[in-house]
């Protein structure tokens, strides 16, 4: 049974690395397909390290399956992408029978690249069918910091109205500006309480997922579920741009998310209590919520647009494919 320690893990990084693992625990890198690109990283390091101080393989292996698991047992908690992709990355390790410690670093790292090239083409084409969509609109939302919403922004044709909310659990809004700015956008940043009065001039809203469920559920920062809400009021479609590695089935065999709860002491703090009064304030707030499928209009993934009322039957082909029959 493993059991998360922050320090242990912290310590089986390199000292090139620890700035990312930082970057991620204290949440000052956003995204969960940044977070995989960060952790894909830091497996490369810790190979490279291994070799050039002369360490074993079995010694290799304890400190990527350290930092793993941390990540698998703290983000991954969150969001089953970062699961899937850790996997993704570490796949086949143990069988592999080279002795050499070069050799078997390299095979490491030609492993997780080759996932890095597969995971890139998937979020491009998923990018590409959004453009489409949103290249027929003219003032659009979106909602809280993602990747592939970034790119979203940065192809369609401009420029565009672009409604960004500044979502205040994590800062999340705030990232887009810069993208928008340098592709020519427009740009209305609001807090995320006036999002009821903007959405009615909004032709639809981009998001990113953390996770999605085979029943068309997705899950997002906190205020997501909001959203949602707000555009089937207003009957503004809502689409979800995420590759299909997102995906979390964990849902179908009766095992349930668990919500992770935050603590924004230091976000809230100086605004609630700046002069540090004695007293006990509760600062903890859920950092994911889920998005019911009937305010979704569609996934947008490397396999198209998908109503999601009509994501169960190619989520579980989809995941049968990435892990084998056997393994779903």
């Amino acid at each position: 049974m493993y059991t998360v320690n922050l320090e242990k893990a912290r310590k089986a990084l390199p000292a090139a690395a620890v700035k990312d693992f930082d970057d991620i625990v204290e949440q000052r890198v956003l995204g969960a397909s940044k977070h995989i690109q960060m952790i894909g990283k830091m497996i490369e390091q810790i190979a490279v390290d291994s070799v050039e101080t002369n360490r074993t393989i079995a010694e290799m292996l304890e400190r990527i399956q350290e930092v793993c698991q941390f990540f698998i047992h703290t983000r991954g908690e969150a969001s089953q992408a970062i699961t899937n992709a850790v996997y993704l990355m570490t796949a086949g390790y143990r069988q592999h029978e080279e002795r050499d410690i070069r050799t078997y670093a390299q095979c490491i790292i030609d492993v997780k690249k080759q996932y890095e090239r597969d995971c890139t083409a998937a979020s491009e084409t998923a990018v590409s069918y959004a453009v489409e969509i949103g290249n027929r609109m003219s003032a659009i939302m979106v909602y809280d910091y993602s990747s592939s919403v970034e790119a979203f922004l940065r192809k369609i044709n401009g420029p565009k109205r672009i409604y960004i909310p500044e979502s205040r659990v994590i800062n999340g809004g705030a990232p887009f500006v810069q993208p928008c700015l340098e592709a020519g956008h427009q740009i209305h940043f609001i807090p995320d309480a006036s999002m009821m009065y903007y959405m009615k001039s909004c032709d639809g809203v981009f998001m990113g997922a953390e996770s999605i469920y085979p029943d068309g559920t997705g899950f997002n920062t906190t205020g997501s579920d909001i959203v949602g809400l707000l555009c089937d009021y207003f009957h503004v479609p809502l689409y979800f741009i995420s590759p299909l590695i997102k995906l979390d089935v964990r849902p179908v065999y009766g095992k349930e998310k668990c919500t992770v709860i935050n603590d924004l002491r230091s976000k809230l703090e100086p605004v609630a209590n700046p002069k540090q009064v004695k007293g006990t304030i509760d600062y903890t707030a859920p950092e994911l919520l889920a998005v019911s499928p009937g305010f979704i209009k569609a996934f947008i993934t490397e396999q198209g647009v998908i109503p999601a009322t009509q994501m169960y039957d190619i989520s579980m082909k989809y995941i049968k494919e990435l892990r084998g029959a056997d393994d779903v």
